[in-house]
């Protein structure tokens, strides 16, 4: 299983290897599709996911984690290779709409897998934050180093851009094709009705603290959602060179994957509870810095927000995947994407008109505000639930008893 670990970490690496995707709104201008064009797919883009979240974690849960990987890997494959033959709204559409399908069912199955890996491996979950902190670790590095060769490669061309991404997209699969899934420590359920229902009380029902951890993974993973495209903007209107869009982009995530990795240290050092509340208050920092300081002094208050973002993302899912079942863990994963993109469909266009109406500034403010409540309701209450370092550590979770009667 420690085989699994290590192919996952490089799958983790190539499946956020897209050097399409800093250069993504300027080539579709390009291609003449308006900003209200491009707001308009990506809600059809959202809305694929949000459908498809809790089916393919399903899915994955009771026909296998590998098979779904497999399939939605290669469906986005699929869907990277076709791209460079569509140049008109209907064409990146119908694109939108495959990868849509193919990241929803790779959404929740790759945690899930390295999850389980880690524990048939021998692994103590009190200890499993450093392992979700290298994969997202290798996330941001993939992330990170593709930003910067997009931005080398789009010098010769779009089409050599989109080619070269097309070939990369298939690195994930076979990387898929060489992972063995890891033994099932529970008995599948039958019939998928029950498990969802299973899924649903154990999650947001039975236990408080597990409520908690969930609700503040989607919001604030759409605040994050939210700010990848308003970042771009930021740049565009504080007039930065479009070859800088890569380096910024690459120093975000590379910012990023170092505050999940500092973070996933730092719970195991100093446990959760202060990290949570330490880290939790840089995105409020970040929104009123970027508002405050319009320009390149807002660009650093960015990197900020980064640090909040790779730390939270961590301890979120660490915490969650202490407290559920390996019969479950797919399927609540997508249920927080779910949430997330759910969330998205609403703060997003929000966001997108304010920004038309009022400008960034005031946009950033109100963000601002509303996470600061956000701090306030829902992240301190889980940092005060919060018993040491881990989540179990003082008492059984409910979930626990649920698992054992699955």
């Amino acid at each position: 299983m420690n085989r699994n670990i290590k192919l996952l970490y490089g799958f983790s690496f190539f499946d956020q290897f897209m050097i399409v995707i800093a250069l993504w709104i300027p080539y579709l201008m390009t291609q003449g599709i308006t900003m209200r064009q491009f707001m308009e797919l990506q809600a059809v883009f959202a809305i694929v996911i949000l459908s498809g979240e809790v089916p393919s974690g399903l899915l994955s849960d009771l026909w296998g984690r590998k098979r779904t990987l497999l399939l939605g890997t290669t469906l986005k494959a699929v869907s990277f290779s076709l791209l460079p033959f569509w140049s008109s709204y209907e064409g990146f559409l119908f694109y939108h709409l495959t990868m849509g399908i193919a990241l929803s069912m790779i959404s929740g199955g790759d945690v899930a897998l390295i999850w389980d890996s880690y524990l048939a491996d021998g692994g103590e979950k009190s200890r499993g934050a450093a392992v979700l902190g290298n994969a997202m670790f290798a996330s941001q590095m993939g992330t990170t180093t593709s930003a910067l060769l997009g931005g080398a490669v789009v010098l010769l061309s779009y089409g050599h851009l989109l080619w070269a991404n097309a070939i990369l997209s298939w690195i994930p699969v076979l990387l898929v094709l060489a992972i063995t899934e890891p033994p099932a420590s529970y008995e599948r359920p039958k019939k998928w009705a029950q498990n969802l229902k299973d899924v649903l009380s154990t999650t947001v029902v039975r236990d408080a603290t597990t409520r908690l951890v969930f609700l503040n993974m989607v919001i604030w993973g759409s605040g994050a959602l939210v700010m990848f495209w308003v970042n771009q903007k930021y740049w565009q209107e504080t007039a930065v060179p479009l070859p800088w869009f890569g380096v910024l982009l690459a120093g975000y995530n590379l910012i990023d994957g170092l505050a999940a990795k500092c973070a996933a240290l730092g719970a195991t050092r100093y446990g959760r509870r202060p990290l949570l509340a330490v880290v939790g208050v840089l995105p409020v920092v970040a929104y009123f810095g970027m508002a405050a300081f319009f320009g390149w002094a807002g660009i650093l208050f960015g990197f900020v927000f980064k640090i909040g973002r790779g730390g939270l993302g961590v301890l979120f899912m660490e915490a969650l995947n202490e407290r559920i079942p390996s019969a479950f863990r797919a399927t609540v994963i997508s249920l927080s994407q779910l949430g997330l993109r759910g969330s998205f469909c609403l703060l997003g266009p929000l966001v997108g008109y304010g920004i038309d109406a009022w400008g960034l500034p005031s946009v950033l403010s109100a963000l601002g505000i509303l996470f600061s409540i956000v701090f306030v309701g829902l992240l301190l209450p889980m940092a005060y639930r919060e018993e040491g370092k881990s989540w179990t550590a003082d008492r059984p979770s409910s979930i626990s008893t649920q698992s054992s009667r699955s």
